[in-house]
């Protein structure tokens, strides 16, 4: 007999945050920045940006090398940060709304997101500005940079497994990224793959209606 899911576990961009993929390239290429403009991706960072979200260089190191990559060394670590900040739109409210009545129907949340120091920061007043505090709608925050590992790596999933307590297959868990989902389903979760910016409402309400 199939489990009950006890726990769902969201990405960050993509899912609960909106991604504006041409205006981040569009904001990189404004201030001089073309090849960091083509580097942007939001379910597998690649080479500043993954070393940045796994937690091996801070912000103002990954700024460094992003000006040395378009030999720009004038760009300031606040116009790159602003660059993020039009990359991470906005959270659509009806989603806060949806994990609102998870947790009610006594169904834990969870974050399970490569991200890196500066776009995390983004995100929270993202969620501020709403009255929120992260902390209070999720029961536990799986960040790349603090955890030092990225997805779709299977390490990252045991991780947040192991840290909070929870069995995968009474978990569902929801990403934009393929690879992601399949590494999640691989190790015994429930998945759904969500379209970039797609909503998930219909999905996690139909866990309140369970047996």
């Amino acid at each position: 007999m199939k489990q009950p899911i006890r726990n769902v576990v969201f990405d960050l961009g993509g899912v609960l945050v909106d991604l504006e993929m041409e205006q981040v390239r569009e904001a990189f290429r404004a201030i001089g920045m073309p090849r960091m403009a083509d580097l942007m991706d939001p379910c597998y960072p690649a080479e500043v940006n993954e070393r940045m979200e796994s937690g091996a260089i801070d912000f103002h190191a990954a700024c460094d090398e992003m000006r040395r990559i378009d030999r720009r060394p004038e760009v300031t670590d606040r116009q790159i940060y602003d660059v993020y900040a039009a990359f991470l739109a906005r959270i659509d409210p009806e989603k806060l709304r949806a994990i609102d009545r998870l947790r009610a129907g006594g169904i834990r949340t969870y974050i399970l997101s490569n991200t890196n120091p500066a776009a995390f920061e983004i995100i929270r007043n993202l969620f501020a500005a709403q009255g929120r505090r992260m902390e209070d709608a999720f029961d536990g925050i799986g960040l790349s940079f603090r955890m030092k590992l990225l997805k779709p790596s299977p390490a990252i999933f045991e991780r947040l497994l192991t840290e909070y307590g929870i069995r995968p297959e009474e978990s569902l868990y929801i990403d934009d990224g393929a690879r992601n989902t399949a590494t999640a389903e691989s190790l015994g979760f429930n998945v759904f793959c969500l379209p970039t910016n797609g909503h998930f409402e219909a999905v996690t309400d139909a866990l309140l209606q369970q047996p």
